[in-house]
């Protein structure tokens, strides 16, 4: 590794620990005076000792188990069926034309909205959350998939037919590759919004989850599980963006790799 790559880490890690002695400072910590309210801002050393108490006390297992378990149901199904739907439209430009108005119109409505609607129908247990999870991932995958299709190079599907390739090896040869890029470029943000609409159901009803008790901490003031829920959160976004990252690194290997340095 050259000097300048390991300097960039070796930065991260000091603003990292610039940003949390910043931080405990205007919280109250280190023997200073407070400059914000601990109702408003806990101090990392504060959060740090909630979260020690969260993850021992059981809850943590509970309502992580709750969130995870849905969050990974609604990735599946939503990457799926996005995939699936997207690419069959894509081989049938006029089933398209004709959804069009109607795909458009879904997608445009926020995700939150159908929260309420699907608490109604399939109360407070998984399902409402699995099924908001699921209509979240959908679309974004779907439009990837759909124009991974349409952005087929003409004039390569023309070479390749006249190469002497059938319909089956086009689709392995020259789709699939194309379709492959668009849907890994969908995933990194799908597995971070799958999570969301998840924590977002739980904030409209449910009886566990760590939406549920983030919710209710802050109803009580109870501001370090607040963060410290919060922290958790990102650290599941986090570890799904990089699996997602090497997942398209080790499918998408052929592809040239992209740098950065001039």
């Amino acid at each position: 590794m050259s000097a300048s790559r390991l300097m960039i880490p070796v930065l991260r890690i000091l603003f990292l620990i610039l940003f949390l002695l910043a931080w405990e400072y205007v919280a109250g910590g280190l023997w200073a005076d407070a400059i914000f309210s601990r109702a408003l801002v806990a101090p990392p050393s504060a959060v740090l000792v909630d979260l020690y108490e969260y993850v021992t006390s059981g809850l943590f297992r509970i309502d992580a188990w709750a969130t995870l378990s849905a969050a990974a149901l609604g990735l599946f199904f939503g990457v799926t069926l996005g995939i699936v739907v997207g690419i069959s439209f894509g081989y049938m430009p006029r089933v398209a034309a004709f959804f069009e108005p109607l795909m458009v119109a879904m997608n445009s409505l926020p995700r939150i909205t159908l929260a309420p609607l699907l608490l109604m129908w399939f109360g407070l247990g998984l399902t409402s959350k699995v099924l908001l999870s699921i209509i979240t991932v959908f679309f974004i995958v779907f439009f990837n998939a759909f124009l991974g299709v349409r952005s087929v190079d003409d004039d390569l599907i023309k070479a390749t037919r006249v190469m002497g390739a059938d319909r089956w090896q086009l689709a392995r040869i020259v789709v699939a590759p194309s379709v492959a890029s668009w849907i890994f470029a969908a995933l990194r943000t799908t597995v971070s919004f799958g999570v969301t609409a998840v924590v977002v159901g739980e904030f409209v009803g449910a009886s566990r989850g760590l939406g549920f008790r983030l919710n209710l901490s802050a109803g009580v003031l109870n501001t370090p599980r607040v963060f410290a829920i919060m922290i958790v959160l990102m650290i599941v976004g986090i570890s799904l963006v990089e699996i997602a990252r090497r997942a398209e690194k080790r499918v998408l290997r052929w592809r040239p790799p992209v740098t950065t340095e001039t």
